[in-house]
């Protein structure tokens, strides 16, 4: 017998940032789509300047590492460390890509390598499953925002109207390193599943 299939579409206050459709076949599955404005979501309080970006392929998750290097040495200062699950990381390079493209193209200068990065004692890792970034000639940003399974759950039980987006930081970075960290999110991503499934179904959904 089949679940009976209904869509259930979700307007959050029109001050708000996010917009959710639950289509839903048995109580247990269901396809969730976002869909963010974020000229609408609150800039995040905290605020960290890199000089310094690697993306690491951990056991459950991606780590994005941000550092601010002693000047003359390959030693972090401090560092961040953002973990974005396997599925956001797919989702995030699918979202850079005519971003990485303007960058490849006016990139004007390479950043030298770092060669045996001494990591920092000081270190304030955080969970984030969105990004927007922005770039301004030799400035970029990054902003990064959480999605709680909980803001998800509440809706589909008809409990709350509004998805909150969490700011978590926002990483000011030169332009020639945004590049980096996306070049460096190429290559994890290259060998990822995950990633081929989310473009593969962006892909078929364009079309």
């Amino acid at each position: 017998m089949e679940h009976q299939r209904y869509s259930k579409m979700v307007e959050p206050a029109q001050s708000g940032p996010v917009r959710i459709r639950i289509t839903q076949t048995a109580e247990e599955q269901g396809l969730v789509e976002m869909w963010l404005d974020y000229e609408k979501a609150q800039v995040p309080d905290r605020a960290y300047f890199a000089d310094y970006v690697d993306v690491v392929e951990g056991r459950a998750d991606i780590t994005l590492v941000f550092g601010r290097l002693k000047p003359g040495t390959s030693k972090l200062r401090s560092q961040v460390e953002i973990s974005f699950s396997r599925e956001s990381m797919g989702q995030l390079w699918l979202s850079a890509r005519d971003l990485h493209a303007v960058l490849e193209k006016g990139n004007k200068r390479e950043l030298p390598p770092v060669e045996e990065v001494e990591a920092s004692e000081l270190v304030h890792t955080s969970r984030a499953n969105n990004v927007f970034m922005a770039v301004m000639g030799e400035e970029s940003i990054l902003d990064f925002y959480y999605i709680a399974p909980s803001e998800i759950h509440f809706v589909k039980m008809g409990r709350r109207d509004n998805v909150n987006l969490e700011p978590v930081i926002r990483i000011s970075a030169p332009s020639p390193l945004v590049l980096e960290f996306l070049n460096k999110c190429g290559r994890v991503v290259a060998n990822m599943p995950e990633a081929a499934a989310i473009i593969k179904m962006h892909e078929v959904s364009d079309k």
